[in-house]
């Protein structure tokens, strides 16, 4: 199995969970400087690092900073060693984070953008960042949000219909993150939504995905979760804790899972049609009978789950 492959196995709905971005960057002018940790509450991430004047970024280091509306502060990239969390102070007029790294981070804004100073000694860098996503709480631990995340996979485990289960694992796991209902609900329906439009696409084309081949794919993915521990880390123990098993997990997102195999047939089909044929393939189904017929049933497990949010 490719690297690509095991990368679209992990965490599906997850993936939908950072595309549901906040639509413009901190509300802040030329050098404002910022008291109230709410009005950045987001996930950011640093895209240009400034020293002395000159770009020195290398897009190869990728650097991730959280602030909750209560001034959780979390820095963090993929080495865990380097990872910082606190809470944000007020100095100077401003909101400052002293790291135990000896590092200092001073929050201000700039054009529309977030910027932080970092300093160390005499070491002085710009960070320009931009919001990724939102977040509900800085300061949890890797351990709580994979707690987290099994209990709802656990509960959605209790859904019989595979599209409803799909539906509200994906709105609960965004919520979770910070995201209003509303836009929760709209996210985790175009996600649907683009699944489904796959579906009709192959069966429209004369694609065949059986289910054997379905459930090789959901056993597949158990076995890789089980077999790459450095991919997986704390897994094991969320999963016992939520009263779970791999191949549980897997059936929670079975609807996606599903999808994306009818997805990698069709592009295996459609090669030299790979960069627009998904948002081709959506548009064509919202004009479909199979679209308005599907739309009932999803907008009655709409309902459902909304009962329950």
């Amino acid at each position: 199995m490719t690297d690509r492959k095991k990368k679209g196995l992990m965490l599906l709905a997850a993936v939908v969970a950072v595309q549901v971005i906040v639509s413009s960057f901190v509300h802040a002018g030329e050098d404002d400087f910022l008291t109230d940790p709410a009005r950045i509450a987001s996930e950011w991430e640093v895209v240009e690092i400034w020293q002395d004047e000159k770009l020195i970024s290398d897009n190869q280091i990728v650097i991730l900073i959280d602030i909750d509306k209560n001034g959780g502060f979390r820095l963090w990239n993929d080495d865990p060693g380097d990872e910082q969390r606190g809470m944000l102070v007020k100095a100077n007029g401003q909101l400052r984070f002293d790291g135990d790294n000896g590092w200092v981070y001073e929050i201000h804004g700039r054009q529309r953008q977030l910027i932080v100073t970092a300093r160390k000694g005499e070491k002085e860098e710009t960070w320009i960042c931009k919001r990724s996503g939102y977040c509900r709480d800085a300061l949890r631990t890797e351990e709580e949000q994979q707690e987290t995340f099994f209990q709802i996979g656990k509960r959605a485990l209790d859904i019989e219909d595979d599209t409803e289960r799909n539906l509200y694992f994906i709105i609960k796991l965004i919520m979770d993150r910070g995201c209003p209902e509303g836009k929760a609900i709209t996210a985790a329906r175009e996600f649907c939504i683009r699944g489904r439009a796959f579906v009709w696409y192959a069966e429209d084309h004369g694609i065949i995905v059986t289910d054997e081949e379905v459930e090789e794919y959901l056993s597949e993915f158990a076995k890789i979760m089980k077999e790459t521990p450095s991919a997986f880390e704390g897994y094991d123990a969320a999963l016992k804790k939520a009263g779970m098993t791999y191949e549980d997990y897997a059936q929670v997102e079975a609807a996606a899972h599903r999808w994306e195999v009818y997805e990698s047939a069709v592009y295996r089909k459609y090669p030299e049609e790979q960069e627009n044929l998904g948002e081709d393939i959506v548009r064509r189904f919202h004009h479909t009978k199979a679209y308005q017929e599907w739309k009932v049933e999803l907008d009655d497990a709409v309902k459902k789950i909304k009962e329950e949010l």
